[in-house]
């Protein structure tokens, strides 16, 4: 037996073999230690989180009270619904095809017409009566209904010597194609008129017309005799204007004379004004006719009246009226035209003008 205590096997303390492991590992099992405990602490966090969330969303008051504002907005648009049904406003925006109140489909390869609306076109030129009668004839309103609301004073609109008129508003009823829904109310259906004139007249035509010394009322009167005077021809309205405004501005020539002033009363309203014909339909002299269609045609006939009649004599488009507010530099101050109203003839003297209508074939 050997006893030499050098050869012998040390067996380590455990001091020694806690030393002997390597620090790496120590650090990776901590470090592992740390991220289960953080781990076990975000679990419980999120868990707690989720129960409260839970709770609030249990909470009983608050449902009931979005349960009653759901009802509340479904009865008040049910009620909206049932009002508006009737409404002209909204059985046109219905027929339109607007997206969350009519069941068109608006898919865009399907041509949808909703029998209830008409379009109707109202050439320029045409009166009030013209006007009322063709939207009676298209179920739109009743003609007579329609004049009545025509008689009634109209927010913005100011004219001069309203009740000497045969009708208020002739003049501002704006002639263009619109669509109506049938059997409207017959003020729904002035007021797109109305709307539509308001549109086209702007602040530099006012301002024109104030720097011709004239009021829009004025300007209208004469571009609904204009309009008259070129139905067959409107390219001849700036130089017809300027024939018009030539006499306005002279002393020489207090009377207009023109002729579509007296047809309007004579003929245009004939049966409207109740004017007295013979067996032939032709008119009687005014000698025979009523002391109403003898006022007329003084206020009127711009061979009785001085200067512009007491209103239009039609609804002009806006090609008559840029004309009245802007007629040619002439010094005309007379013109005519052939028998088909095509040829236009114009003179600064009366002699030249009656060789005109010689030329014409008139005279």
């Amino acid at each position: 037996m050997n006893n030499d205590k050098s050869n012998l096997k040390k067996e380590n303390t455990p001091e020694e073999k806690s030393s002997a492991v390597p620090e790496e590992k120590i650090e990776t099992e901590s470090f592992k230690k740390y991220i289960e405990i953080e781990s076990y602490k975000e679990t419980v966090e999120t868990h707690e989180t989720f129960q409260n969330s839970i709770k609030k969303r249990k909470n009983p008051k608050k449902t009931l009270i979005v349960i009653i504002v759901a009802l509340c907005v479904a009865l008040g648009s049910t009620l909206f619904l049932l009002t508006a049904k009737d409404k002209p406003w909204f059985r046109e925006l219905v027929g339109k095809g607007v997206p969350f109140l009519s069941t068109q489909n608006n898919t865009s390869n399907q041509n949808y017409e909703n029998p209830n609306i008409v379009k109707v076109t109202f050439p320029e030129g045409f009166t009030v009566l013209q006007i009322a009668q063709r939207l009676e004839e298209n179920g739109v309103c009743k003609k007579d209904d329609f004049l009545k609301v025509c008689n009634e004073p109209y927010e913005g609109i100011e004219t001069s010597d309203s009740e000497e008129r045969v009708f208020l508003l002739e003049g501002y009823v704006f002639p263009d194609t619109y669509e109506f829904y049938k059997n409207s109310d017959p003020k729904a259906v002035l007021e797109k008129f109305i709307s539509n004139y308001n549109s086209k007249i702007t602040p530099e035509m006012e301002e024109k017309a104030a720097s011709l010394g004239m009021t829009i009322d004025e300007v209208l009167t004469l571009a609904s005799i204009i309009q008259k005077e070129c139905d067959c021809d409107i390219a001849e309205c700036a130089n017809v204007s300027s024939v018009f405004h030539n006499r306005l501005n002279s002393p020489s020539f207090p009377k207009l004379e023109s002729d579509v002033t007296t047809f309007y009363i004579k003929y245009v309203l004939a049966d409207f004004l109740g004017y007295k014909q013979d067996t032939d339909g032709n008119p009687l002299p005014l000698t025979q006719q009523s002391d109403e269609i003898r006022h007329y045609i003084d206020i009127y006939s711009t061979y009785y009246c001085k200067g512009l009649p007491v209103g239009p004599i039609c609804n002009p488009g806006i090609k008559a009226i840029n004309a009245a507010l802007n007629p040619s530099d002439t010094n005309y101050y007379y013109f005519l035209t052939d028998s088909t109203g095509v040829d236009f003839y114009y003179a600064e003297t009366i002699t030249q003008h009656r060789e005109n209508g010689k030329k014409a074939g008139l005279f």
